[in-house]
C-alpha cells in the first residue's frame, strides 16, 4: 500500500514538470488541394416578350386591304395612273380652278368741270409698257344735282342725240375724247360744267403686247354677267368703290 501511494506521487509530479514545460510549434502543413466548384444556378426565366402590333394602313390603300388594287371604278388606288400603287398615289385630287383674280385693277379720274369745247386729252402717265399691259374701260360723269350719272365712253350720250368717240395713244399713253352731233355726225360743242370727270378703270391682264386684249377682257366681263357700260357694275364687279 505504501508503495503504489510512493508511484502515485512520482506520477503526478511527472505530469507536473511535463506541462510546465512546452515544446516548439511543428512545421506548417501541406495546404490541402481546393475543393470542386459549385454548380451554377440556373437563370431566370426572360419575360415574355410583347406581340408585335399590327401594321398601319399605307396612305394609297382607300379599302384598308392592305393590296394595292388597280381598277376601272371609283375603288382604283392608281391614282396618278402609273400603272404602280405606291406613296405618289397619296396626293389628293385637284381642287376646282378658281375664277382668274384681277391682280391690278385701278381708277384714274381727271377733273374736268372747265372743259368746254368738242374735245379734250388727258395722258395716264403710264410707259407705253404698261400701256400695252392694261385694258382700258373710259367714262365721263355728269352732275344733274341729284345723282351722279356716269356714261360709257365711246358710246351715246343724254338722250342719244349726241355721241363720244374715245382714242388712246399707247407710245405717249394720251387719251383724245371727241364729241359728236348724233344727227350729221358733227363735231358738239360741249357747254362748260356739262361734265364733271373723266374716269380710266385700268385693267392689268397677262398676255402684254396682245392687241386683242382689250376686246379679250370685255368679253370675259359680259361673260361674267357684267354690262361694261353701267360703270356702277363694273365698279362693284371690282371692287372699286
Amino acid at each position: 500500500m505504501k508503495n503504489l501511494k510512493l508511484f502515485s506521487m512520482a506520477i503526478l509530479a511527472m505530469a507536473i514538470t511535463l506541462a510546465s514545460c512546452s515544446g516548439s510549434d511543428g512545421e506548417q502543413g501541406i495546404p490541402g488541394e481546393d475543393g470542386t466548384d459549385g454548380i451554377n444556378g440556373v437563370d431566370g426565366a426572360d419575360g415574355n416578350d410583347g406581340a408585335d402590333g399590327a401594321d398601319g394602313i399605307s396612305c394609297w390603300d382607300l379599302n384598308g386591304n392592305g393590296v394595292g388594287d388597280i381598277t376601272v371604278d371609283e375603288n382604283n388606288e392608281d391614282i396618278n395612273l402609273d400603272g404602280v400603287v405606291d406613296a405618289l398615289d397619296c396626293q389628293g385630287a385637284s381642287g376646282q380652278n378658281g375664277q382668274n383674280g384681277n391682280a391690278n385693277v385701278e381708277k384714274i379720274d381727271f377733273l374736268i368741270t372747265d372743259f368746254a369745247g368738242t374735245d379734250f386729252t388727258v395722258n395716264l402717265g403710264l410707259s407705253q409698257e404698261e400701256m400695252n399691259s392694261y385694258a382700258f374701260l373710259y367714262y365721263l360723269e355728269v352732275n344733274n344735282g341729284f345723282d351722279d350719272l356716269w356714261y360709257s365712253v365711246p358710246g351715246p350720250l343724254g338722250n342719244n342725240t349726241r355721241y363720244s368717240r374715245v382714242y388712246a395713244n399707247e407710245n405717249n399713253a394720251d387719251v383724245n375724247v371727241f364729241f359728236y352731233n348724233t344727227s350729221d355726225d358733227s363735231a358738239w360743242d360741249v357747254p362748260q360744267g356739262t361734265f364733271t370727270q373723266f374716269r380710266v378703270v385700268s385693267i392689268e391682264f397677262s398676255s402684254q403686247g396682245n392687241k386683242s386684249a382689250q376686246e379679250s377682257v370685255i368679253s370675259e366681263l359680259k361673260d361674267a354677267g357684267i354690262d361694261t357700260s353701267d360703270y356702277y357694275a363694273v365698279a362693284a364687279y371690282f371692287g372699286l368703290e
